[in-house]
């Protein structure tokens, strides 16, 4: 002891002389918890000394949280759920809870060093309350499932369709832990990367910049990585692939005979250049014999026109040609005239189509076009311009044509359009009083959240009408619907005014994920969540920052295949709902019409 002081006034202490024992890690004890039967510190350790851990070893906090956002993803959504959704919410929100409660641990730790807060406990102590901890965590999460199981069910039920039960579920919980564990290599590869860029950095920066240089460094890596790499050779491939989808013919079609459709013997437009979506449209729906059989009076000929993209890789460009084709058809000789704005694909929503064909008598001309050849959402990923650009070539195009008719000879114009269809469409005027100004009817189906025209009537609706069926000037000229009813009442049964011409409506599901997917979601609660009325959507969706978003995003790519009038499937209702853009009744009944148009209505 002399000795001691003699060399630096300091005590040492031999640990062994006074029976403590120091705990390291090791491979039978990973997460450090300390032998049964010894006294135990617990105090914060230096980040650096830290990092080696957390990159091995899970953090009991992100555990912790991780769970909670489990418990959280497995509530229900929109729709129910295939075994791979189930995984994707689980994988992305475990993945997210745990990144959160890791950095909240961290934070407490940092806290507890620069506070000298020191936790002395028991080792049998913080044994068992480990233990019961754990114990309580797996068991909320059998219940939590038990629960979801049960929550499902009732989806399933109000959709109409099933998805596989609890071994589908089960099923999809794994797949989601194991997508997890991949997320979570992918971070602590990130993480080291990291660290070994701040030690290259360290010895030519100020400590206090080393790691954000770092940080700077890996994240132009990753931006570099997954735009060169990961998104554009995805892209290419998609792209490839969506190329010799659209080149191939579909099966069941062939090329049409009569004058009145692109492609045929008299077309300016060659059956292949159509696209195998052009293809389908314009040899698909009835003819007038079908109309004549079904409604027992005399009918037109339908005329479809249309453009591909293979013969015209210029929106203006197929603009022209779909509307040459118009006007050779004969469609400015119609008493309708309308503008059906496709998806990504080319596609044309037949049931739209077809309801205004059956209730003009076949007195009508649609014309329409493709811009692109990815579906839908890659469409958007790719390119938000294209859509709108495209609807409002077509629009522009067909009005200059008909306001060159005298105007007592000008055919009544009409704009549709479903889904990236409606956004496209939409883009063709700046606002409702330009809309209202320039057709006489409109018929928007599944429009997606982020279109611009959509989302300025969403929120200047009438106070007190909710989100999923706004009240827009009393239902003067635009009404919303979630089923045909609403053309003639609000969500909530009032009456709404004298409904005056042009007359535009937006068919749209409390259940269409297309409809109600958003990027805020990721940080805001939208009021159709807070407001709860869908009548076909569970009252027990909640929001949850971040879970909800991937909840929502991963009920879109099922949400056609449920029954009609749910989801983003629109069949059976968009001949009410064109009967009332037309001034006819509504509620009237035209299941003969619907039987007609459903038989004629072949799969894709």
């Amino acid at each position: 002891m002399t000795e001691a002081r003699r060399a630096g006034g300091a005590t040492a202490i031999n640990p062994r002389a006074v029976g403590a024992r120091l705990t390291r890690p090791s491979p039978y004890n990973p997460l450090r918890l300390p032998v049964r039967g010894t006294p135990h510190s617990v105090y914060p350790e230096p980040p650096e000394k830290q990092s080696g851990h957390v990159l091995r070893h899970l953090s009991v906090p992100g555990l912790t949280l991780g769970l909670i956002t489990l418990w959280v993803a497995l509530s229900p959504s929109l729709l129910p759920r295939a075994w791979w959704m189930t995984a994707v919410n689980v994988g992305v929100s475990l993945a997210y809870g745990y990144a959160l409660g890791s950095v909240l641990g961290r934070f407490a730790s940092w806290l507890a060093r620069r506070t000298d807060l020191r936790v002395e406990v028991n080792a049998r102590s913080d044994w068992t309350f480990r233990t019961l901890w754990l114990v309580f965590l797996v068991v909320v999460s059998g219940i939590v499932w038990i629960r979801s199981l049960h929550q499902q069910e009732q989806i399933s039920i109000m959709a109409g369709v099933p998805r596989g039960g609890a071994l589908s579920q089960f099923v999809g919980v794994l797949a989601g832990v194991l997508l997890f564990g991949l997320i979570l290599l992918i971070g602590r590869g990130v993480a080291r990367l990291w660290h070994g860029v701040r030690r290259l950095v360290r010895p030519v920066l100020p400590p206090l910049v080393a790691p954000v240089a770092a940080a700077v460094i890996v994240a132009l890596l990753l931006v570099l990585v997954s735009n060169q790499v990961i998104y554009q050779r995805g892209m290419n491939w998609a792209l490839g692939r969506a190329t010799q989808v659209n080149d191939s013919t579909p099966e069941g079609r062939s090329r049409p005979t009569e004058p009145q459709r692109t492609g045929s013997p008299r077309s300016h437009e060659s059956w292949e250049s159509l696209g195998r979506e052009g293809q389908m449209f314009v040899s698909d729906g009835p003819r007038a014999a079908d109309i004549e059989r079904t409604t027992g009076e005399p009918a037109l000929e339908p005329i479809r026109a249309y453009a591909g993209k293979a013969a015209h890789d210029d929106v203006e460009d197929a603009a022209e040609a779909a509307v040459a084709e118009l006007v050779r058809a004969g469609g400015l000789e119609r008493s309708v005239i309308n503008v059906a704005t496709t998806t990504g694909t080319g596609f044309v929503q037949e049931w739209s189509v077809q309801a205004l064909e059956f209730l003009t008598g076949g007195d009508v001309a649609t014309v329409s076009m493709q811009y692109s050849y990815f579906p839908s959402g890659l469409a958007y990923l790719s390119d938000r311009e294209t859509p709108p650009r495209a609807g409002r070539a077509l629009f522009e195009a067909v009005e200059a044509e008909v306001k060159a008719l005298p105007e007592d000879e000008r055919p009544r114009l009409y704009v549709s359009g479903e889904s990236l269809g409606s956004f496209g469409g939409q883009g063709a005027f700046d606002d409702a009083e330009d809309l209202l100004a320039r057709v006489d009817g409109a018929l928007w189906a599944g429009t997606p959240r982020f279109t611009p025209l959509w989302s300025s009537l969403t929120a200047g609706r009438r106070q007190g009408s909710p989100e999923i069926a706004p009240v827009i000037d009393n239902g003067r000229h635009i009404r919303f619907a979630t089923r045909p009813r609403e053309l003639t009442e609000d969500f909530y049964g009032a009456p709404f005014v004298e409904w005056e011409e042009p007359r535009v409506v937006y068919a749209q599901h409390a259940s269409d994920p297309v409809v109600w997917w958003s990027w805020d979601l990721l940080w805001q609660e939208p009021d159709w969540l807070r407001e709860k009325v869908g009548r076909d959507v569970s009252p027990d969706l909640s929001w949850s920052a971040y879970v909800t978003f991937w909840q929502i995003a991963s009920d879109m790519p099922l949400s056609v295949d449920v029954p009609a009038g749910h989801g983003h499937e629109y069949r059976d209702e968009m001949v009410p709902l064109w009967a009332g853009v037309l001034g006819l009744d509504p509620l009237a009944d035209y299941s003969h019409l619907v039987a007609a148009i459903d038989a004629l209505v072949l799969e894709r």
